[in-house]
């Protein structure tokens, strides 16, 4: 949505506009009836409601787009690379799966693993716990990878925000295409939060969504090797 009035001219025109159809609701319903002058006000709000909405506004920034586009300004050519995006789906069979995949067709993997703070840790700064259990799963994922040939780059990403986290990788490298891992819509704070929303809504490259769940694998649901379940690039 845009904002209506960034100038003077356009408090003049809507103040204007407004009263243009105040005296016209107002005559219409004095020649002819009532509800002619509320209908035509109604339907003039209803109109300018919908114009409003539906405006883009071009001072409106988009941070994950811009990052996205300094990256690519300095990064190098060469290989296509995909920003992965993931926490505790990071020994998934699903995620595996993908890397390998990518990997196979010659893709550079670079991985940021956002810090999942509780909302009374982070309150506290008290992320200690969270900080471990990311590093641990960063370390396994990139421990996993040299073993199969996987090139993954990776860090933690910043404690504050995962928007933030994944703004920062943008703006540090290039990206192709941003690979998000997230547990099931029911369970993920992501997808919640908006994230994967915003990243699909922003970005001009392709955002791949994987769900995988490491609470099913851990109870021996799925096999080894299943096939990702992948969501339509965007």
């Amino acid at each position: 949505m845009r904002n209506p009035v960034r100038t003077e001219a356009d408090a003049f025109h809507i103040v204007v506009g407004s009263t243009a159809v105040l005296v016209a609701s107002v005559i219409l319903g004095a020649l002819f009836s009532p509800l002619v002058g509320f209908a035509l006000l109604g339907g003039a709000v209803a109109g300018a409601l919908i114009w409003e909405i539906a405006t883009v506004d071009p001072d409106h920034r988009r941070p994950l787009r811009e990052a996205a586009a300094l990256g690519r300004q300095t990064g190098t050519a060469g290989r296509k690379r995909v920003l992965v995006v993931a926490n505790r789906t990071l020994t998934t069979d699903e995620l595996r799966a993908e890397l390998l995949r990518q990997a196979a067709e010659g893709t550079e993997l670079h991985l940021v693993a956002p810090i999942l703070a509780s909302r009374a840790h982070y309150i506290a700064s008290d992320i200690d716990r969270e900080l471990a259990d990311a590093r641990d799963r960063l370390r396994d994922a990139l421990a996993w990878a040299d073993e199969n040939g996987v090139a993954l780059t990776g860090r933690v990403g910043d404690p504050n925000a995962a928007l933030g986290a994944i703004e920062d990788e943008l703006r540090r490298s290039c990206a192709h295409e941003v690979l998000i891992a997230t547990l099931p819509p029911a369970k993920s704070n992501w997808i919640e939060a908006g994230i994967l929303s915003r990243l699909r809504a922003e970005l001009d490259i392709p955002v791949m969504h994987i769900v995988a769940d490491p609470d099913r694998l851990a109870r021996g649901g799925a096999p080894s090797g299943d096939a990702p379940r992948r969501g339509a690039h965007w």
